[in-house]
C-alpha cells in the first residue's frame, strides 16, 4: 500500500507543476515589457532628422549623415572617423514595418531593457548592436551601431553606441 500511496503522489506533483508557470503571482513584469512613455510617431519625412546636428556632434558623429537604407528600412547613416577606417557609425531609421512584438517574435535571443519608459529590445552580433525600441504601435525606433577598432576609447564598444544614438534619437521623434 505505500508503493500505491508514494507513486499517486508523484503523479499528483508532476500534474500540479505542469499546470503551474512557476512564476508568483507577484513577480514584476520583465523588464521592457510595457510602454509607459508617451507613444511617439513614426512617419518622419526625412530620417536625418532623427539626429540633430548638435546631437551628432555630441555623439562624435563627424560625418555629413547619408540617407540610405539597411534591410529595407530608409533611415540615416551617421559616421565618426574615416569611413572604412577607424570610427564607428549608426544607422538610424524609423521602421514602419515591424513592430517592436515583432521583433521580440523574430529575435528571441534579444535582452530587453527600458529607455526612458520604451520597452526596447538589444541585439549584439558581429555586424553591430542593434537596439530597437517600442515607440509607436505600427512601427518601432530601429537603430545599429558598428564600432571598429581604433575608434576613440570614450565612444565604448557597439551597444554603448548605440545605446547613446537610440536615446538622442527618442528626444527628436515626434508625439503621436
Amino acid at each position: 500500500m505505500g508503493k500505491g500511496l508514494a507513486a499517486g503522489a508523484i503523479a499528483a506533483g508532476l500534474l500540479l507543476a505542469g499546470c503551474s508557470s512557476g512564476a508568483a503571482p507577484d513577480d514584476p513584469p520583465p523588464t521592457g515589457s510595457a510602454r509607459t512613455a508617451t507613444a511617439k510617431s513614426i512617419a518622419v519625412a526625412d530620417p536625418c532628422t532623427l539626429l540633430s546636428a548638435d546631437q551628432a556632434t555630441s555623439l562624435g558623429l563627424d560625418q555629413q549623415p547619408k540617407p540610405g537604407a539597411a534591410d529595407g528600412k530608409a533611415g540615416c547613416q551617421y559616421e565618426a572617423g574615416t569611413p572604412g577606417g577607424p570610427g564607428w557609425s549608426a544607422f538610424v531609421a524609423a521602421d514602419p514595418q515591424r513592430t517592436f512584438p515583432q521583433f521580440i517574435g523574430a529575435e528571441l535571443g534579444a535582452d530587453r531593457l527600458d529607455l526612458g519608459g520604451y520597452p526596447t529590445a538589444k541585439v549584439n552580433g558581429a555586424s553591430g548592436c542593434t537596439f530597437v525600441v517600442d515607440v509607436a504601435d505600427t512601427g518601432s525606433l530601429l537603430v545599429t551601431a558598428l564600432v571598429r577598432s581604433g575608434a576613440p576609447i570614450e565612444v565604448g564598444g557597439s551597444c554603448d553606441a548605440a545605446q547613446r544614438v537610440t536615446e538622442a534619437a527618442l528626444q527628436n521623434l515626434p508625439a503621436a
